[in-house]
């Protein structure tokens, strides 16, 4: 293998003692090269057998968007995929603004305070964050992205690339592959959805509903119906008449708000990651508790829940950027309200779209409660600077290419769940959906995600040639 950029021992990286790091400057702006630059850095794991030819490269990303690939997922992309990377190089980049790559902060979302907080402080701070980074804000959509990574393909030399999309990742390589469809050699997205479509509204709710059902099916330990009922009183109860948890996080105590809102961020976590058998079936036993009257049960669901926010929030920009986050959300989400509006429009805009959301789909929740949860929040943005280049990287009909597409989707998955996998497969001319039962959030974690993952690269290697 034949390098066009140096290579150099990877600092800090123990457990990948054979990579080889380093960093290019891009543009911040492509299209106005005034704009100034930043750095892209990545770090390229050698397959192991030096004695024969390359197979491929494969350039995997972990989700997010703010999250690390280098420092978080190096370690976990090369022991799940160790069996085909005899023959196949891996390739880590961290995504401008996160990681390696100039990590965005802001004094705004600097510390976890914020995730303590209700709604609309955590909107307040989102905003002054964008206003914080100023005009670098509209500089990390996901197209910037993409291209960053085919910069980084070129200065290495490589031709073609094997895209392995985790959670956003598989919004991230739909963009790649139409921007750059010449050099792409196979797709796998798992836990997708599609660019020009939102599965955090009613397709997430429909999801948990049917997630709870199976998980209560399989195990035998409950009835779904009976868990939907009670946490649909719970959640009515806690509309009407909020309570408090108290949280306890570095050494501080605080006394948080738990309303239907609260509850409706801690209920969707436990379906939006990988599947936890013991969590699935812990929130069913908190909800029949809650029903007697017991709510501390639901209470450590929730302050467990917040503990693990602010342990992501504390994580360091290095490993976790929200700003970048944001940054890429604001930018590139689809969104019920106009950023050229000011805030008054842009909220009276928001409320009648909640407004015109039927009930009967969002239940056990409220819609207000369900589409403003946690990171799921569609009015994240409505503070956001406005921001003129803000849309989409690409539209309805945007033409991607005719390769390999496989879309992993799990059975008990309310984040992206397989109406949303089946939606990111149709950008593509062609691709196969496999729903992987008992899996939650990115299935390719499972190891049957993980064997289809690394069957289907195999062979789409064999079919389309190095």
């Amino acid at each position: 293998m034949t390098t066009r950029t140096p290579l150099t021992a990877c600092a800090g990286l123990p457990a990948l003692p054979t990579a080889r790091c380093g960093t290019i400057t891009v543009p911040l702006d492509r299209g106005d090269l005034g704009a100034g630059t930043t750095s892209v850095a990545f770090a390229l794991v050698p397959r192991t057998d030096q004695s024969r030819p390359s197979l491929g490269t494969i350039v995997p990303n972990p989700g997010g968007p703010g999250t690390s690939t280098i420092d978080l997922s190096g370690e976990l992309f090369t022991t799940a995929l160790a069996p085909i990377l005899d023959r196949r190089d891996l390739l880590l980049i961290d995504p401008r603004g996160t990681g390696r790559s100039d990590p965005l902060s802001c004094p705004a979302l600097a510390t976890s305070d914020i995730v303590f907080e209700g709604i609309e402080a955590q909107r307040q701070a989102i905003g002054e964050c964008g206003r914080q980074l100023g005009a670098r804000s509209r500089y990390y959509g996901t197209a910037a992205v993409a291209d960053d990574f085919d910069t980084v393909r070129e200065a290495l030399g490589f031709d073609r690339l094997d895209l392995l999309g985790i959670s956003y990742g598989t919004y991230l390589m739909p963009v790649y592959a139409q921007r750059h469809p010449s050099h792409v050699r196979s797709v796998v997205l798992s836990g997708a959805y599609a660019v020009n479509e939102d599965p955090s509204e009613a397709v997430a709710a429909t999801a948990l509903r049917r997630a709870v059902t199976l998980v209560c099916e399989r195990s035998r330990a409950c009835a779904g119906r009976t868990v939907l009922k009670d946490l649909g009183a719970l959640a009515t109860r806690l509309r009407r008449s909020p309570t408090s948890v108290t949280v306890g996080y570095r050494g501080h105590t605080r006394r948080v708000v738990l309303d239907e809102w609260a509850l409706a961020g801690a209920v969707s976590k436990i379906y939006s990651v990988a599947a936890d058998r013991d969590a699935q079936l812990g929130l069913a036993k908190a909800a029949a508790a809650a029903s007697r009257g017991k709510l501390e049960p639901i209470r450590e669901i929730v302050r467990a829940h917040l503990i693990e926010q602010a342990k992501a929030a504390n994580a360091g920009p290095r490993a976790v950027s929200i700003p970048q986050s944001w940054a890429t959300t604001c930018h590139d989400y689809l969104r019920s309200f106009d950023f050229a509006d000011g805030f008054a429009a842009r909220r009276r805009d928001y409320d009648k779209h909640v407004a015109r959301l039927d009930p009967k789909d969002f239940a056990p929740f409220s819609p207000a409660a369900w589409v403003t949860r946690d990171s799921f929040d569609t009015g994240a943005c409505l503070r956001w600077p406005d921001d003129a280049t803000a849309r989409p990287p690409f539209g309805p009909r945007a033409h991607l290419p005719n390769v390999p597409v496989l879309v992993l989707s799990g059975d008990l998955d309310a984040n992206t769940p397989t109406p949303a996998g089946r939606a990111a497969a149709r950008q593509f001319p062609h691709a196969e959906v496999i729903e992987v039962p008992g899996a939650g959030h990115t299935p390719a974690q499972t190891p049957q995600g993980a064997k289809l993952t690394m069957d289907f690269i195999v062979k789409a290697g064999l079919k389309t040639g190095r």
